[in-house]
């Protein structure tokens, strides 16, 4: 039988989990945060939120040491409720999670668009959204070895460019951090709420999870999540500072979807325009491939448990990789992307994955929670110390954020009304109403369907489970 295969090291695991957050769309909520605090305040925010991603991590790295399986979230929720619960929640999570790609791709082809001149503006932007997606795809299907190859490549080149752009800016432009207390907006209050917008920078990190039946050792999954966490603070931190200063009045208040091009052209000219487009395509393909690496497998568990068509948990005779689940994901994504080209849409699709990840953040402290009563006594490699307080401090502080999400206005730049938030939630709940009619009757259509071909197995081989 074919078997995933434990070949993904410390290095790997760093890596993918950063390379989820390190996506185009970043330097979008990035400049939001920025815009928030007056600028040079926001590397204070960006730090408050990688603390409370931090926060968060601890409740994946327990349940990871409990239950270290590619089946990772579903899992969770099934030991700590029911698996029927599991479904719902694993799915909704899983599929809402995977349609971020719609707004990466979106801005990542709205950066070669403005840049690469193929056809006109409309089939280049059609163009570079399906390549990527594609070329994502390919290089999922050609193995988990060599996609955590290009993982690391592609992260650790992100991370050292970021931070030497950051330097630089900072050197030309005379290092200086201010600290403008005197703005109307530089308070705690305002940095507070910086912070839950920056939350999105670290959108992701913890879909390395379902990758624990392919490391070495498993516990360098809440390892490799922390480490992560702490290059992304220090990343983000340096770079989005230097992009604010960086930009003129007329740009920050442009609206423009490309800021980091802008911030490109003014440092380093027509050289740094093409130098920052090649790093736009690395962090959305880094995103793409860690998305799609995690969301493939997780795809693969659920139909290796009958909870999605058997199909899914097939594997390449060659490569050992979900093949199916691969295709299926890469074909969604392209369907997801097509739809916000055509509506343009994307922020409602970054609303949506902030609001997904608080959710989810809950969801597993809460996992931590009933776990710690229901099986007190099962060992744990890494344990949350000072009892429940970490795990309770979790539930409070993201279900404030959710809360604030939902009951926020997205506004542009000029403070133009894009979309009141409550039909992001208004989205979110029909989607829940879905996934729970698909586990209430389709689920055991699929399982009666397993049960037979185990039993037709038993009788043409009888003596052998």
């Amino acid at each position: 039988m074919i078997q995933l295969k434990k070949v993904i090291k410390l290095r790997t695991v760093v890596s993918t989990s950063a390379g989820m957050a390190l996506a185009t769309s970043c330097y979008l909520a990035g400049l939001q945060v920025a815009n928030m605090v007056s600028g040079d305040l926001a590397w204070i925010s960006i730090l408050v939120a990688g603390l409370l991603a931090l926060l968060s991590s601890l409740n994946f790295s327990e349940l990871t040491s409990l239950y270290p399986t590619a089946a990772g979230i579903k899992l969770f929720i099934q030991n700590a409720f029911s698996e029927k619960t599991a479904i719902i929640i694993g799915m909704f999570y899983v599929v809402l999670g995977i349609s971020m790609v719609g707004a990466e791709s979106f801005l990542l082809s709205s950066v070669l668009s403005h840049s690469f001149h193929l056809f006109s503006l409309y089939w280049d932007r059609l163009f570079w959204i399906i390549f990527f997606i594609v070329f994502v795809g390919l290089i999922n299907l050609r193995g988990v070895k060599i996609t955590g190859i290009v993982q690391d490549i592609l992260t650790y080149s992100m991370l050292s460019f970021l931070i030497l752009v950051s330097l630089y800016a900072f050197w030309k432009h005379g290092f200086h951090f201010d600290f403008p207390w005197h703005q109307p907006n530089a308070h705690a209050g305002s940095i507070l709420q910086a912070a839950g917008v920056g939350i999105f920078l670290y959108v992701g990190y913890e879909w390395v999870t379902p990758l624990a039946e392919e490391t070495t050792d498993y516990r360098m999954i809440s390892k490799g999540m922390m480490i992560a966490i702490g290059l992304l603070s220090v990343t983000y931190a340096l770079f989005i500072v230097a992009m604010h200063q960086g930009l003129t009045e007329a740009q920050l208040r442009s609206g423009t979807p490309i800021p980091h091009i802008l911030f490109a052209r003014n440092l380093l000219g027509s050289n740094g325009v093409v130098l920052f487009v090649f790093m736009s395509i690395l962090a959305s393909v880094t995103s793409f491939n860690a998305g799609l690496l995690n969301t493939s497998r997780f795809t693969y568990a659920m139909a290796r448990d009958n909870v999605l068509p058997r199909s899914f948990s097939k594997l390449h005779l060659t490569y050992a990789t979900p093949w199916v689940a691969i295709l299926g994901l890469v074909l969604f994504s392209i369907a997801i992307s097509l739809v916000i080209f055509f509506t343009g849409q994307y922020l409602y699709i970054i609303m949506m994955a902030a609001a997904l990840e608080c959710f989810i953040y809950v969801v597993m402290a809460i996992c931590v929670i009933r776990l710690r009563r229901k099986i007190p006594d099962t060992p744990r490699d890494f344990k949350i110390p000072l009892g429940i307080t970490f795990p309770v401090l979790t539930i409070i502080v993201f279900t404030g954020l959710l809360i604030g999400i939902f009951a926020d206005v997205t506004r542009d730049y000029n403070g133009k009304v894009l979309f009141q938030n409550y039909w992001v939630a208004f989205g979110m709940a029909l989607f829940f109403l879905f996934t729970t009619a698909y586990t209430l009757w389709v689920v055991p259509k699929l399982k009666e369907k397993a049960a037979v071909r185990a039993m037709a197995r038993k009788r043409r081989r009888p003596g052998r489970n």
